[in-house]
């Protein structure tokens, strides 16, 4: 099989399309005739031919072969049938067949040359298949074509000059606009910039602003039959790393295989185009050099990157089983405040010990005594205290005390005299008013004493 020699746009209007690619893109007619124009395209012709009524615009792509009654004797025994009647020109011989996905393919016999024109390049003619594998099988194994680019969504054969591209189509949204037709086809410029900025001077408007995709760098224009068209830049560069390993790449026959295995698998279930992933793929790498780029910028500002301000950082200790989960501390709280050097280290409560209440709200805050003097020999502990008795009276609290609590009983004083009420007389209560009488409560015991029963020692000299 030959060469990609032609792409021809079968449109319902030909004046404005020949308008479009003349005064718009600068292209310049090479060929002319009633029903038919062509273009002076470098390596491979782009040409204009008026459809008949009822019939819709598509695209054909044309390709040279030697012998044409050879070619479809060979296509024949590889089942591949020509469509439509045998065309002749006093230029050529045409004859159609159509590929898995329904494109109509032209085998060009010519009898006389055609000159290539000076600018632009057609450089792709390019399927969007969604039988991906079988559309591959088909160029591949049908018609002879030579893989000359492997990629994970795209394959370039070996077509001359202008490369055949077949993607692996999907219904995505998002740009190149492109795959979504069917057939599309690709002028490259050396400078693709200075040509965007020349028809954004004629008043074009970019269904795509020139962007870098995998292909390159490229931007699409919207022709007068709504067709999308590729203007590219020159090929990437390939890596000198990637170069070498081509040399060492398995022979193709390796991918063919993949491709027959897998031809059966359901149209559209294989990736697409992959636009939309490698646009945010570059957007992921451009934002992290970006991360990286001002973290390295702070480092330096602050003398190089420090674990901590304490020379190597603590190490994590996680916490054993069955402690304490952490609590955040509620809105209001008091803050932590770290116990002071030398402090007693804090001692958790034994098991079983009482829990802590808290005292409840408006109760007697704790006053220390300050009349009572210190033990010498240091404070009681509470376990050296004597137990109460069995059958000791309970502890009761006074009625008369005001709760809420309120100042204490002042503690008599360790030596000295007590302090008597007003009134008082000593070593007894009160005297009766009038001095004399029985007394309420009998005779004072121990017996009678002189004038009377025998006074009791004072409280004093006890």
């Amino acid at each position: 099989m030959g060469r990609l020699s032609i792409v021809v746009l079968f449109t319902p209007e030909l004046a404005r399309q020949r308008e479009f690619y003349e005064k718009t893109l600068g292209m310049s007619a090479a060929a002319a005739a009633e029903r038919w124009v062509q273009f002076g395209t470098r390596d491979a012709a782009l040409a204009l031919r008026a459809l008949g009524a009822g019939e819709k615009p598509r695209i054909e792509l044309g390709f040279d072969v030697g012998s044409l009654d050879g070619r479809l004797s060979q296509l024949d025994g590889r089942g591949v049938k020509p469509v439509g009647t045998l065309e002749e020109s006093p230029d050529c011989r045409i004859a159609r067949v159509t590929d898995p996905e329904g494109n109509v393919l032209q085998l060009v016999e010519r009898r006389k040359p055609t000159a290539p024109g000076p600018w632009p390049r057609l450089s792709h003619a390019i399927v969007n298949a969604q039988a991906f594998d079988a559309c591959v099988h088909f160029y591949h194994d049908a018609l002879g074509f030579k893989i000359a680019e492997e990629h994970e969504h795209w394959l370039e054969f070996d077509t001359g000059s202008a490369r055949l591209t077949v993607h692996a189509w999907r219904d995505a949204d998002g740009l190149p606009l492109s795959p979504d037709q069917r057939v599309s086809f690709a002028l490259m410029d050396d400078d693709l910039d200075a040509w965007a900025d020349e028809l954004r001077g004629r008043g074009v408007r970019f269904a795509t602003s020139p962007t870098e995709e995998e292909i390159g760098r490229m931007a699409e224009v919207e022709d007068a039959d709504g067709w999308f068209v590729v203007l590219r830049g020159p090929s990437p560069e390939v890596p000198i790393e990637e170069a070498l390993a081509e040399d060492y790449a398995d022979e193709e026959g390796t991918r063919i295989e993949q491709i027959r295995k897998t031809a059966e698998v359901e149209p559209g279930a294989r990736p697409g185009f992959g636009s939309r992933k490698l646009a945010r793929k570059k957007i992921e790498r451009v934002a992290t050099k970006g991360f990286d780029a001002l973290q390295r910028t702070r480092d330096a500002e602050r003398g190089g990157f420090t674990p901590s301000s304490g020379g190597a950082a603590r190490p994590f200790t996680p916490r054993p089983e069955g402690s304490r989960p952490f609590t955040p501390r509620p809105e209001g709280s008091r803050p932590f405040t770290p116990r002071p050097e030398g402090s007693r280290p804090f001692t958790p409560r034994p098991e079983g010990a009482r829990p802590f209440t808290p005292r409840p709200e408006g109760a007697r805050p704790f006053t220390p005594r300050p009349d009572r003097p210190p033990r010498p020999d240091g404070p009681r502990p509470f376990s050296d205290r004597p137990p109460r008795p069995e059958g000791a009276r309970p502890f009761t609290p006074r009625s008369d005390r005001p709760a809420g609590g309120g100042a204490s009983r002042p503690h008599p004083p360790a030596s000295g005299p007590r302090p008597r009420p007003e009134g008082s007389r000593p070593g007894g209560p009160p005297r009766r008013e009038g001095g004399t009488g029985p007394r309420p409560d009998g005779p004072r015991p121990g017996g009678p004493r002189e004038g009377g029963p025998p006074r009791g020692p004072r409280r004093d000299e006890r």
